[in-house]
């Protein structure tokens, strides 16, 4: 397990067989000059193809495949599950993976393969992806949009992007784009050091005339610390990928130790990301050394059979007798958080972010508010490809301390909130109500608690 546990073990969302449109969206996006990550709406239409390379022919296609059955026969491991069956599979899509022409149509098709496996967290992704993943960057002008009637709602903006820079907003409409009614998404579209005017309806009702270039931007997503009256603090963490800033979310929880007394965690959107990160999250609220759960890997499955004979291929069996555990640990100077914690969740709360929400309400007796999660929890890693291609596939299965397997099993919040509804105040007023029951419980007669018991 050693090896297995290096930063180099992620947990995304981004890739699940079981969830292809919200899989195919993120595949498509990252070729896109309006551009988003672990969004919770994917746009209903599809972005620009990236213009073929010259070299993309069917010897690349060739040389590509030959390297990813390599890694996906001989690496990628889940209890249960035969990877072996790749060529099969391959070749019921072969044609048209044959008929691709350029590099997001062949990730497309081969895409559609790997999702025969049935897990998540196995994918190709494109040179473009790659690049994004690994750099934290990509070109564009840095706004997700959805088509709704009179122009193109925006739905989330990179900070550090063009659109962003701008003062653009969720929840702004692209009224015009070049001086012609914005009615479709692939009017965004324009090359990298080009420029769009925009004509934007602000959601204040103001109108705005802006002039966006398409060019390079960071795409992290800040923790931000958010105080609602004296005692009571909303943390949003949108990511345990790079863009995590540990030192930002140490600042963040002193300030919270310091006074809150209820803090709200917002993984909505959070898509997961590296296990060092979730393990340094945690050890912000869980004594050092807590357990929190069990990466089930192919050695600790090996393990496991060589002693045993039935079980092999159940990770709850083989979680349940690995003595090895996931433990927070030591942070120097850091007290775990000791007040109550509400978990806001959603859909687009996946991977990382899953065992974080449960590993708070098991260990911590934190409260889940809003729907339920993605349900896609496999640890990962990337092997290379040519051509700058890459492939994700799942190394380790994951099991709660209290023994649920998180992968298929979504988190089902304690309070189910409506996304219109005020989910930070509902969460508050869930974690108050329970503090009063127990304040309440505790100082009832001793007599009194004993004939409950009885």
């Amino acid at each position: 397990m050693k090896k297995e546990l290096t930063e180099e073990k992620v947990l995304y969302l981004r890739h699940m067989s079981r969830f292809a449109p919200r899989f195919l969206a993120f595949l498509s996006l990252a070729a896109m000059a309006v551009f988003s990550i672990a969004q919770q709406n994917p746009p209903p239409t599809s972005p620009p193809a990236t213009p073929a390379a010259s070299t993309f022919d069917a010897k690349t296609k060739q040389d590509i495949l030959e390297k990813l059955q390599g890694i996906v026969t001989s690496k990628a491991f889940v209890p249960g599950v035969d990877f072996s069956k790749w060529p099969t599979f391959l070749d019921t899509h072969r044609s048209d993976i044959d008929k691709a022409d350029n590099e997001n149509t062949f990730a497309r098709e081969v895409n559609k393969v790997l999702r025969q496996f049935g897990v998540s967290h196995i994918s190709l992704h494109t040179p473009r992806a790659t690049e994004m993943r690994t750099t934290g960057t990509t070109s564009g002008l840095g706004f997700q949009i959805r088509k709704v009637d009179g122009g193109l709602e925006v739905t989330r903006v990179f900070p550090e992007s063009p659109a962003g820079q701008a003062g653009i907003e969720p929840g702004d409409v692209v009224k015009e784009v070049e001086g012609k009614p914005a009615d479709d998404p692939a009017q965004l579209r324009v090359d990298v050091g080009k420029t769009l005017s925009l004509k934007i309806a602000k959601k204040g009702g103001d109108t705005k005339e802006l002039t966006l270039e398409n060019k390079k931007f960071s795409t992290r997503y800040p923790e931000t610390l958010t105080w609602i009256g004296d005692d009571a603090a909303v943390l949003r963490l949108p990511t345990f990928a790079r863009g995590y800033d540990s030192k930002n979310i140490e600042t963040l929880i002193q300030q919270v130790d310091a006074k809150a007394k209820y803090l709200v965690i917002d993984l909505r959107g959070n898509g997961g990301g590296l296990i060092s990160n979730l393990n340094h999250f945690l050890s912000m609220f869980l004594p050092t050394g807590t357990p929190v759960g069990t990466f089930v890997s192919r050695t600790v499955a090996d393990d496991y059979a060589r002693n045993h004979t039935e079980g092999l291929t159940d990770p709850l069996v083989i979680a349940a007798w690995a003595e090895r555990k996931f433990k927070t640990r030591q942070r120097d100077g850091v007290e775990p958080f000791s007040g109550k914690i509400a978990v806001l969740i959603n859909r687009g709360s996946a991977s990382a972010s899953e065992i974080c929400s449960a590993a708070l309400k098991e260990c911590h007796d934190a409260v889940l508010v809003g729907s339920k999660s993605l349900g896609a929890v496999l640890a990962s890693t990337y092997g290379s490809l040519p051509d700058g291609f890459e492939l994700q596939y799942p190394v380790q299965d994951y099991v709660t301390i209290k023994g649920e397997r998180l992968e298929g099993h979504p988190r089902e919040p304690d309070l189910v909130v409506d996304a219109k509804d005020d989910a930070v105040a509902k969460a508050i007023e869930l974690m108050k109500k329970k503090a009063s029951e127990h304040a309440n419980s505790a100082s009832a007669p001793t007599g009194h608690r004993e004939k409950r018991a009885a």
